[in-house]
C-alpha cells in the first residue's frame, strides 16, 4: 500500500508516515456524496447541503489523517447534473479525468445512493452507463453508501425487495454496503466505523489478489501527458523533488488545472457510453 508523509498544518512536530486510502465518490445529483465524503474524512471539507441544484460543480479533492491512515477523497459532480451545469462542465470527462490522473489508482469507488428517492428509469440507465465508464472490474473496488436512511438494515432490506436492480448491484459489489444515516449534519460514528471495516477488508482482498488499486484504462496515456506537466513544474520550481512535483501536477490535473487539460479530456473511447 502506498504511504505518504503527513504533517499537520502549523505543527512543529515531526512528519508522520501514514498509509493512504484513496477514494472517489460517484452518484446522482443530491445523493449526498459531499456529505458522505465529509463523514469519511471526519471534517467539513466539501460543501454540502440539501437542495435541488448541484453543489459540486467540478471534481474536488480533500484529505485528512484519521485513525492512522491518510484519506484522500475525490468528490465528483452528480452524473445527472442539470442542463445549465452541463453547458460549462462535462461530467463524464470530469470523472474520467479524475480516475486516470490519480496515482497509482483508487482503493475504493464509493457509489452513493439516496434512500429518500424512489428508483427511476433514469437511475437504471445511469447504473447501466456507469459500466461503460468504469468497466466491469470496477465492482471489485466498489462500496455502496446508502444515504438519507436511518441506520436500520431491516428497513433497507424492505426497500431492496422493491428494487431488484439495486439488489443486482449489491451482489456485484459482493454485498459491500453501509448506511450513513439521515442526519444532514453528522454521520453516526458506528456507520463510519462499519465503512472503515468494509474498506479495510476490501483493500486486503485486492492486495492479496495483486490488484490493490482500481486503475483506468487510460492511466498510462494520461501519465505520459502529466510527465510533461511535471517537467514544466520542476523547471519553474527547481528545489522541488521529482516525486513531489508529480504529486502536485496530478492533484491539479484531477481538478482541471493541468496546462494540458485539453489533451487529458481528449482521452476518450468513442465506443464508451456517456453518463451525463
Amino acid at each position: 500500500m502506498a504511504e505518504a508523509v503527513h504533517k499537520p498544518a502549523g505543527s512543529t512536530a515531526q512528519a508522520i508516515t501514514l498509509k493512504e486510502r484513496r477514494i472517489i465518490l460517484i452518484g446522482k445529483l443530491g445523493a449526498g456524496k459531499s456529505h458522505s465524503g465529509n463523514g469519511i474524512l471526519g471534517k467539513p471539507e466539501f460543501e454540502s447541503k440539501r437542495c435541488w441544484s448541484s453543489v459540486t460543480r467540478q471534481c474536488k479533492y480533500g484529505s485528512a489523517a484519521r485513525d492512522g491512515f491518510l484519506y484522500r477523497i475525490y468528490d465528483t459532480p452528480g452524473v445527472n447534473s442539470p442542463e445549465e451545469l452541463q453547458t460549462t462542465v462535462n461530467v463524464e470527462e470530469d470523472i474520467r479525468r479524475c480516475l486516470y490522473c490519480t496515482s497509482p489508482g483508487f482503493h475504493a469507488i464509493v457509489l452513493v445512493l439516496s434512500a429518500a428517492e424512489r428508483i427511476t428509469k433514469e437511475d437504471l440507465q445511469m447504473l447501466k452507463k456507469l459500466d461503460g465508464l468504469l468497466g466491469e472490474s470496477a465492482y471489485k473496488y466498489m462500496i455502496l453508501v446508502i444515504s438519507k436512511l436511518e441506520n436500520d438494515e431491516n428497513e433497507l432490506g424492505k426497500m431492496l425487495c422493491e428494487a431488484p436492480e439495486i439488489v443486482k448491484l449489491n451482489v456485484k459489489c459482493n454485498s459491500r454496503h453501509v448506511i450513513f444515516g439521515d442526519d444532514p449534519k453528522n454521520i453516526p460514528f458506528e456507520c463510519v466505523r462499519k465503512f472503515d471495516d468494509i474498506l479495510t477488508k476490501l483493500i486486503k482482498e485486492n492486495e492479496w489478489q495483486g490488484k490493490e488499486y482500481y486503475t483506468h484504462k487510460y492511466y498510462e496515456k494520461a501519465t505520459r501527458i502529466l510527465e510533461k506537466d511535471k517537467e514544466d513544474y520542476m523547471r519553474d520550481h527547481p528545489n522541488v523533488s521529482e516525486g513531489e512535483a508529480f504529486e502536485i501536477v496530478r492533484s491539479r490535473a484531477t481538478e482541471g488545472f493541468s496546462p494540458r487539460d485539453t489533451e487529458l479530456r481528449g482521452l476518450k473511447d468513442p465506443n464508451c457510453c456517456s453518463i451525463s
